[in-house]
C-alpha cells in the first residue's frame, strides 16, 4: 500500500514487523458522538437519557475489542461536561469542550491498568502518556497501551494504591461545580483488595459524582460490583461501519480489500485495521500453509513456520488464531451445506469448500479449542516456537483421527 491518512487528513506512521500498533489516529475531538464511528442507536439512547435527567452513578460499558467503549464513554463523558450541549452532540465549542479535546478537564478522572512496582503504585506518572495514545486510538486496547510501556513481558495491574486514589480524587470538589466523572478503564485488571477499595465507594457515592466503567471481560469482575452498575452494552461494528471506517483512514485501499477485512474481523475495528496494514492475502497463506503442514506432519515445515511466527510479534500470533477461528467457522456453515451464511472471499472461498469437507462436529470441537486456548498461551507469553510446534501435533491428530 501507498500513503495511507485518517479521515480528518493526519497522516499515520508506518507500522513494524512485530506487530505493535503504532499506526494512531490522530484527531482531537473524536470524542464527540458524531465523530464516532457507527453505534447510532447506542448514542441516541446515551444522549437521550442525559437530557431526561437519568443517569446512573456507575455505568459499566461492556464491549469487545474494537468496538469502540472508550470512545463511547469519553463522549458520554464529554456531553455530560459540556456548558451547552446540543440536542445530538457536546456544543465543541465551550471551555469545557476544549479541556475535552485534550482530556484534560478538571473534572475528569482517570484511572487505568499499569505496571506496579514499589516506585510506582498509582496512575498520576503515566496520566499524560495515556491521554495522548487515546487521543490518536480511542479503539485503545490493553495490548497498544502495555506496547506503549514497553512492557511486553509485564502485566497490567490495578492495586490498591489505585482504588485509593480514587477515593481521594472523588472527595475533591468539583472544579466547575458541576459533575464529577470518574472513568476506570479495563476495571477487569483490579486485584482483589483494589475491587473491594472500589466497591465501597461504590456503595456510597458523592452526589453527582459518575463512574464510567469501560472494560471488555464481565465475568473478571466481582459481582458485587457488576450488581451497583448500570451495564452498557456496546456491541460489536456492523461490517458496513467497519468498511466505512477503514475506506475513511487508507487512501488506496480499494473497496473490495476493504469488505473483506470488515467482514474478517468480526466487528473489531483494530483487527480490520491489523489486516489492512498487511497484504491482503498475507494471515490466509500463512495459515493455509501451516494448516497443510501439520495435515501432511511435514515435521521440518511446522518448525519453520514456529520459528516464523515467533518473529511476528505477540499481536501478530494472536490476530492469527483468530483469523484460523474465523476460516474454521466459515468451513462448518460450508460443511453444513448454508452457503448464504458463507463470509469467505478469493482463495478463501476455494479453501473453505476443500477444508469444509475435511470437518465432522468432533475435529472442529477439537480445532476450535487448540485455536483458543493457543490464543489466551499467547496472552500469558507463552514461548511461540514450542506453543506452535505442539499446536502443529495437536491439529495434525485432530485432523488424521
Amino acid at each position: 500500500m501507498g500513503q495511507k491518512y485518517h479521515a480528518y487528513s493526519e497522516h499515520w506512521p508506518e507500522v513494524d514487523q512485530t506487530g505493535r500498533h503504532e499506526r494512531m489516529l490522530r484527531c482531537f475531538a473524536i470524542v464527540l458522538f458524531s465523530r464516532i464511528i457507527g453505534q447510532t442507536a447506542l448514542k441516541a439512547r446515551l444522549i437521550g437519557n442525559i437530557r431526561e435527567g437519568r443517569v446512573p452513578h456507575a455505568q459499566f460499558f461492556l464491549g469487545p475489542r474494537g468496538s469502540g467503549n472508550l470512545a463511547l464513554a469519553l463522549a458520554y463523558a464529554r456531553y455530560l461536561l459540556c456548558e451547552a450541549p446540543g440536542v445530538a452532540d457536546s456544543c465543541g465549542e465551550c471551555p469545557a469542550c476544549k479541556q475535552m479535546d485534550k482530556l484534560a478537564h478538571p473534572d475528569l478522572h482517570l484511572s487505568f491498568p499499569i505496571f506496579l512496582s514499589e516506585k510506582v503504585k498509582t496512575c498520576d506518572t503515566f496520566t499524560a502518556d495515556w491521554r495522548a495514545l487515546v487521543l490518536k486510538e480511542p479503539f485503545l486496547d490493553a495490548a497498544i497501551w502495555r506496547d506503549q510501556l514497553e512492557g511486553e513481558n509485564k502485566q497490567l495491574r490495578m492495586g490498591v494504591n489505585i482504588a485509593a486514589d480514587i477515593t481521594r480524587k472523588l472527595s475533591l470538589k468539583a472544579y466547575s461545580g458541576g459533575w464529577k466523572v470518574m472513568l476506570v478503564w479495563l476495571p477487569e485488571m483490579m486485584d482483589a483488595s483494589a475491587a473491594n477499595k472500589l466497591l465501597k465507594v461504590l456503595e456510597e457515592p458523592e452526589p453527582r459524582t459518575l463512574f464510567l466503567l469501560v472494560g471488555t471481560e464481565a465475568d473478571q469482575l466481582l459481582p458485587t460490583i457488576l450488581s451497583r452498575t448500570q451495564l452498557v452494552k456496546v456491541p460489536a461494528l456492523a461490517e458496513a461501519d467497519v468498511e466505512q471506517a477503514l475506506l475513511a483512514r487508507y487512501d488506496d485501499l480499494k473497496p473490495e480489500d476493504a469488505r473483506a477485512c470488515a467482514v474478517r474481523s468480526g466487528g473489531d475495528l483494530l483487527e480490520a485495521v491489523a489486516m489492512a496494514e498487511k497484504s491482503e492475502e498475507e494471515l490466509f497463506v500463512l495459515f493455509r500453509d501451516w494448516l497443510r503442514a501439520c495435515y501432511g506432519l511435514r515435521v521440518h515445515e511446522a518448525a519453520e513456520f514456529s520459528e516464523h511466527f515467533a518473529k511476528m510479534g505477540r499481536e501478530r500470533q494472536k490476530s492469527l488464531m483468530r483469523y484460523g477461528l474465523h476460516l474454521i467457522r466459515m468451513s462448518l456453515l460450508q460443511a453444513e451445506r448454508v452457503p448464504q451464511l458463507v463470509r469467505a472471499v478469493g482463495q478463501e472461498q476455494d479453501f473453505v469448500q476443500k477444508f469444509g469437507a475435511l470437518l465432522n462436529e468432533r475435529r472442529v470441537a477439537g480445532l476450535r479449542e487448540e485455536l483458543e486456548t493457543a490464543h489466551v498461551h499467547l496472552e500469558r507469553n507463552a514461548n511461540p516456537k514450542v506453543l506452535f510446534m505442539d499446536l502443529s501435533y495437536r491439529v495434525y491428530g485432530l485432523l488424521r483421527a
